[in-house]
This record gives C-alpha cells, sequence and structure tokens, in this order.
C-alpha cells in the first residue's frame, strides 16, 4: 500500500540540482526582470520567448528549440490582439505539433506552444510591435545561449518511441483543444483567459501514457497553490514579500519538478498569483485560475478518452504500450544517450 502510494506520489527520488535550477532562473527570469524595468508590460514578451526557448533546448536541442520558438513567436504576432486569427492558427499549431511527434519531438514542439497563449490576451498591449519581436529575439538567444554554457542541451531524457506513431492522433486532439480552450478563454475568462489554453497545452505534453495521471495531479496542485497564494494575500500585502514569495515558489517549483508534479504545480501557481497579484485581486485571480484549471482538466480528459477511443479501435494493446512507458530518465552527462538521437535524426 505504501509503495503503491509512494509511486503515485512521487516521480523521482532525486529532486532538480540547484545548478539546474539556477540556470532556469539565469534563462528564463532575468531577461524577463530586465526587459519589463525598461519597457514595462510589453516587456513581458522577455519570459514568453525565454521559457519555451529554455526547456525546448533542454529537450531537443539548440536548433530545434530555435525553430520551434521562432514559429510560436511568429505565430504569436499573427494572433496577438485578433481573436479570430488565434482561431485559424491554433489548429495549424496543433497539427505542427502532431508531425513533430512522429520524430520524437513532440515535447519541445509543445513547450514552444507554452506561452504562444499569452498572445492572444491583452497582457502584452498591441502597440511597439516591432520593439517587442526584437526583445522577443534577444530573450530566446539569451535562454538558449544559457543552457549552451551550462551544458544542459538535450539533458530532458529521450521521449518514449511507443508515442512516435500516435502522434497524429494526439496532434489532432490538441488541435481541437487548443483552438476550443482559446476561443472559451478569450470569450468567458476575461483578461486571464489565456490561462484555459495554457493549462491545457500543459497538460497534454508526453508522455501520453500519464495523461489522466498528470491531470489528477495538476489539479489537485493548483487547488493547493491557490489556497496558499490567498492565505498569504490574508496576511499581508507588502510588494516586496510577495515579490519575495513568488521568486522562492518558483525557485522551489523548479526543484520539486522531476520529485514531484503535484508540489511542483502547487509552488508555481504560489509564483504566478504572487506576481499576477501586484495588478489584479489576487480573490478574482484564483477564482480564474480555479475555474480555467478545472475546465482544461475536464476537456483534457475528454478529448484523451475520444483519442484512446481511437487508438483502441485502430490499433489494439496501444494504450497498453503508452501507459507502461514513459520518459527516459536522464543521462547522468547532461546528454542525451546515443540511441535517443535517431528519432531527432530522422527530423533532419
Amino acid at each position: 500500500m505504501l509503495a503503491t502510494l509512494k509511486r503515485l506520489s512521487f516521480e523521482s527520488d532525486t529532486p532538480m540540482p540547484w545548478r539546474k535550477v539556477g540556470m532556469m532562473i539565469l534563462a528564463m527570469v532575468v531577461p524577463a526582470v530586465v526587459a519589463v524595468s525598461v519597457l514595462g508590460r510589453p516587456g513581458t514578451i522577455a519570459f514568453v520567448a525565454a521559457m519555451p526557448a529554455c526547456l525546448a533546448a533542454m529537450d531537443g536541442g539548440l536548433k530545434v528549440s530555435t525553430l520551434v520558438t521562432l514559429v510560436m513567436g511568429m505565430a504569436g504576432l499573427l494572433s496577438l490582439g485578433q481573436p479570430d486569427m488565434a482561431l485559424i492558427v491554433a489548429p495549424l499549431l496543433g497539427a505542427m505539433v502532431g508531425i513533430c511527434g512522429s520524430f520524437g519531438l513532440a515535447k519541445p514542439a509543445i513547450r514552444g506552444l507554452l506561452t504562444w497563449p499569452i498572445f492572444t490576451s491583452p497582457i502584452l498591449g498591441t502597440g511597439q510591435m516591432p520593439l517587442m519581436f526584437l526583445v522577443f529575439l534577444l530573450a530566446m538567444a539569451w535562454a538558449i545561449a544559457v543552457v549552451w554554457l551550462f551544458g544542459e542541451v538535450c539533458s530532458s531524457g529521450a521521449e518514449d518511441r511507443e508515442s512516435e506513431p500516435y502522434a497524429m492522433v494526439f496532434g489532432a486532439a490538441l488541435a481541437i483543444g487548443l483552438t476550443v480552450s482559446v476561443w472559451v478563454g478569450n470569450r468567458y475568462f476575461g483578461e486571464h483567459g489565456f490561462w484555459f489554453p495554457l493549462t491545457f497545452v500543459i497538460l497534454v505534453l508526453p508522455p501520453h501514457g500519464q495523461l489522466f495521471s498528470r491531470t489528477v495531479k495538476r489539479s489537485v496542485g493548483t487547488v493547493i497553490g491557490t489556497a496558499l497564494a490567498l492565505l498569504a494575500a490574508a496576511v499581508t500585502d507588502q510588494t516586496w514579500i510577495m515579490v519575495a514569495l513568488g521568486g522562492i515558489s518558483l525557485a522551489l517549483g523548479f526543484r520539486m519538478l522531476p520529485r514531484n508534479y503535484t508540489v511542483f504545480t502547487a509552488l508555481v501557481t504560489v509564483a504566478v498569483l504572487e506576481v499576477l497579484a501586484l495588478v489584479s485581486s489576487v480573490d478574482r485571480l484564483a477564482l480564474e485560475r480555479i475555474g480555467t484549471m478545472a475546465a482544461a482538466a475536464g476537456m483534457t480528459a475528454a478529448l484523451g478518452l475520444l483519442g484512446g477511443g481511437i487508438l483502441r479501435l485502430v490499433r489494439p494493446g496501444a494504450l497498453e504500450a503508452l501507459q507502461e512507458t514513459g520518459v527516459e530518465d536522464p543521462p547522468v552527462s547532461g546528454q542525451r544517450r546515443r540511441d535517443s538521437r535517431a528519432s531527432a535524426s530522422r527530423a533532419g
């Protein structure tokens, strides 16, 4: 009983090394802090570029990271402030992920989508487009360079190859879910409607066999993190304390990511809510966060069942194979194993 509970609660016995945590903070947070300090709200586009660039480089390498981040950036500029255009772009991005998944590159492709929904929200504004794209490119280059300098390129381990033959099925489900979540988020969840598609994209990250368990863990973690953020807001509204709490929670969240996904989600939720609370009411943010999480979890489960039903009809035994496999442990040297590069090389 205890062994089963531990297996369900903990993904690994080893937390992320502090060196790697520091690298991710340096790659993703520093350019955003600098850009926001200089440009104000439009400077948040630095984080929009740096986060997916950093994570994709750790998953698929420098070239793959550059490609998916640039595609996401251009797709974002096309849809910035134009909800109708976002609905056209969304299914195309889902198809792109499906194609990339056929070559074992679903994770870095989805990483590129992580912050794309922010382009569909009013959080960035629609002015200074050339300047924002320049900042986007600089932040992307910074994040990729930091990953390279720290020797963390392709350090996340290979994707499970069992997912590759069914990548287009999950790509189709992603295209549908991304389109629906963008439309619903813009229409019903106000300024922070980007949380709906963002949460959905996070939930469909490979390995696909962990779709339902990850959805449950993220839902629980979101509720816990929201409760902690509300508690902190009730205790104090001092700006420096909120910023400090957000920064500490983000670092600890990265630290716990390999070990416990629920705790990671809770800590990241605290970090996001504490930072956004500087410009909005915590109570409203908490309600929107819980609402978007519930909506994304429900849609993810429905699409997962649909995709699973299709797989069961087309290829009996596929679901069992997917559930028995997962992402391999990252190699000790920080580089992918030799046999894990075959899929990436097929992509050119």
